[in-house]
């Protein structure tokens, strides 16, 4: 590697570790590196900097970004985990499965899995305590189930990616609809076993007049995501367009169905989303940037050879490449790490032969492991304050999910026809 390779490395390094704001951090490397070696212009920044947010699929971010918010605050995730609650809450373990369900349903609607901690967290954690449930459970399932949002459609780190690796944004939301469905599963299963012997609560069990009433309410807010995807994968529309048309039915829904939406509301909906934008637009537009300059260095490529030098078996690279993810995730927003693996690491994957969608998607679900694991732990942070408890406390409840986790990455890794048999049965080969 040469000089300006180490610069690079170690200079964006020392920066993170200085606690520098992640976008600064890669334009202040990004600057220093064209100042010293000459290889690109200072135009080359600013140019960057503004061509990286200005594509059309790009504007799909703060559209559903808006959706997310708007159905947080017409009331949706009331009627949603209602629902889930008649549907699974008699089951051994009751509103924990409430919980995980009212996740995967949301996910639907909001992609993220901050929204999903700060709405649903609200509902789910008081109905848990005030049932009977122990604070740091309560939290801890709450908290685990809130990254099912990132991977199930639609999906605000795939858009991003999609746009960074130039790969379908569709391709990847598809994969990531049997991802979605097996955390799912896989989380019932793990609460199940987990409180067996302990006396929580359950509720009996809904009978059909009380599932049909509940479903009848919340029936607008569940038709959101097959009308995004059969929009999709129709083709009528493109990913940009499905994310405006989801904008205006939460307002539809929001002013008409269920007439919660005011002035006041809508404002400090547009203050949020705009805060959120302008952090996440920043990352990519400096990111594109850093990743510029690494491509110039051949930094990705000196790295693949780094790597093939150590070994040249397939899968011990994909555990090397995973264990790389991972820790990304512990001390990097989300977005941020997204810009960073995928100039760097796209190439080495092409070259083991490993489809840019199933390597889409084992990225940014290694991600959101990274939002349970201290230093970073966004969602941690967000359930251990709506549950009152300390951040030691939430972490520990939530480490016997990391086995689930675990097990379900090792399987998106090594098991392509998980993520790829949707994509390919909707949109032919990849």
């Amino acid at each position: 590697m040469s000089f300006f390779d180490i610069f690079l490395i170690i200079g964006f390094i020392i920066l993170v570790v200085l606690r520098v704001p992640v976008c600064l951090c890669m334009l202040l490397t990004a600057f220093c590196y064209s100042l010293m070696s000459g290889a690109l212009p200072i135009s080359y920044v600013t140019q960057t900097m503004v061509s990286s947010v200005s594509s059309f699929t790009m504007l799909a971010v703060p559209l559903f970004m808006a959706v997310g918010e708007l159905m947080n605050a017409t009331g949706v995730t009331e009627k949603l985990f209602d629902f889930a609650d008649c549907l699974v809450g008699h089951i051994r373990g009751g509103l924990a499965h409430v919980n995980i369900l009212a996740s995967l349903f949301f996910s639907g609607v909001s992609g993220s899995a901050a929204a999903d901690a700060a709405g649903l967290g609200n509902i789910e954690i008081k109905a848990m305590t005030e049932k009977g449930f122990d604070k740091e459970f309560a939290v801890g399932v709450t908290a685990a189930s809130s990254i099912i949002g990132p991977i199930f459609p639609p999906s605000g780190p795939m858009l991003v990616f999609g746009t960074l690796a130039s790969i379908s944004v569709g391709s990847l939301f598809m994969g990531g609809v049997t991802v979605g469905i097996i955390m799912t599963i896989f989380l019932m299963v793990a609460v199940y076993i987990i409180t067996k012997g302990k006396n929580y609560p359950v509720r009996k069990r809904a009978k059909l007049k009380e599932i049909w009433s509940s479903f009848k309410v919340s029936f607008w807010a569940l038709l959101m995501p097959p009308l995004l995807m059969v929009g999709m994968t129709t083709g009528i529309v493109t990913t940009t367009e499905v994310a405006a048309l989801a904008l205006l039915y939460a307002l539809f829904l929001g002013t008409v169905v269920y007439r919660k939406l005011t002035i006041k509301k809508m404002v400090e909906i547009m203050r949020k989303v705009i805060e959120s934008v302008g952090m996440i637009m920043m990352l990519i537009s400096a990111g594109s940037v850093f990743a510029g300059m690494l491509g110039v260095q051949r930094v990705p490529a000196n790295v693949g050879n780094v790597l093939f030098n150590l070994t040249d078996n397939k899968y011990i690279l994909i555990l090397i490449i995973l264990a790389f993810i991972l820790f990304l995730g512990t001390f990097m927003e989300t977005t941020a790490a997204i810009l960073i693996c995928v100039p760097l690491l796209m190439p080495i994957v092409t070259q083991i032969g490993m489809d840019p969608v199933q390597f889409g998607i084992m990225v940014i679900f290694g991600l959101m492991i990274g939002l349970l694991t201290p230093p970073m732990a966004i969602c941690l942070f967000i359930t251990s304050k709506i549950g009152g408890i300390s951040f030691e406390s939430s972490f520990k409840a939530v480490r016997v999910y990391y086995i689930v986790f675990i097990i379900i990455l090792l399987m998106v890794a090594f098991i392509p026809q998980l993520t790829l048999w949707l994509p390919r049965l909707l949109y032919g080969s990849l």
